[in-house]
């Protein structure tokens, strides 16, 4: 767990690819795709700012951050949600701190490219179901990548993972259809407002992703 401090020793200088806010119209979506209950407790890991940690919709929640001490590998509460966008470079002891927890519902914002088969292996044997998916370009905020030739925006996804009575597969699979990726420049949000409201994909196209995600889990039986 030690790969932890040493990795976010970086955030103090800003070195690292790993601090990245995430704009306020993800957030929205992610937080309306959970369905919470009353007394449940919600868990931000990485506040930084407080993006998550300051939208969540309950006054019942609590949070970790390593600039103020408070190291997530350490914690020992038990939250009922947890929801953030975590640090990619971590990802692989996250999973396992998150498993260690048990939560109902677990939701992540990653790139298109993080949901491998083996964390959702180890999701799946830790008793989750992967319920949701919501997929969303976002504007890419390092310009050092920008300059070196890297697409002004990259393919992410925000996932949901459930503990249920009942296994299931993908119950909601959602595109984002806006031609502009999310942007964390305020000003644009008026001209970006569209992107809040995410839609259902097309029928045949949205039956044809869930059954090939269907079969993805299916295979990991």
């Amino acid at each position: 767990m030690c790969s932890y401090k040493s990795a976010h020793a970086n955030k103090v200088s800003g070195d690292t690819n790993d601090i990245w806010i995430t704009p306020p119209g993800v957030i929205e979506v992610q937080l309306s795709m959970i369905e919470s209950r009353e007394d449940d407790l919600w868990f931000d890991p990485f506040k930084n700012t407080g993006a998550y940690y300051n939208a969540f919709p309950s006054d019942n929640k609590d949070y970790t951050e390593i600039l103020e001490g408070k190291d997530f590998f350490d914690y020992a509460g038990e939250p009922d949600i947890i929801c953030t966008n975590p640090p990619y470079s971590l990802f692989a002891s996250i999973y396992e701190k998150v498993i260690e927890m048990s939560p109902r519902v677990v939701s992540f914002v990653m790139s298109q490219g993080s949901l491998t088969r083996p964390r959702r292996l180890a999701m799946k044997t830790a008793g989750y179901s992967l319920t949701k998916m919501y997929h969303f370009d976002v504007a890419r905020p390092n310009k050092r990548q920008q300059e070196a030739g890297y697409k002004p925006w990259m393919s992410s996804i925000i996932v949901q993972w459930e503990r249920l009575d009942m296994p299931t597969s993908i119950t909601q699979t959602t595109f984002n259809e806006s031609p502009y990726p999310f942007c964390e420049r305020s000003e644009n949000y008026e001209r970006l407002a569209i992107m809040s409201r995410h839609k259902e994909f097309n029928d045949s196209v949205n039956l044809l992703h869930t059954l090939l995600a269907e079969m993805h889990i299916s295979n990991l039986a």
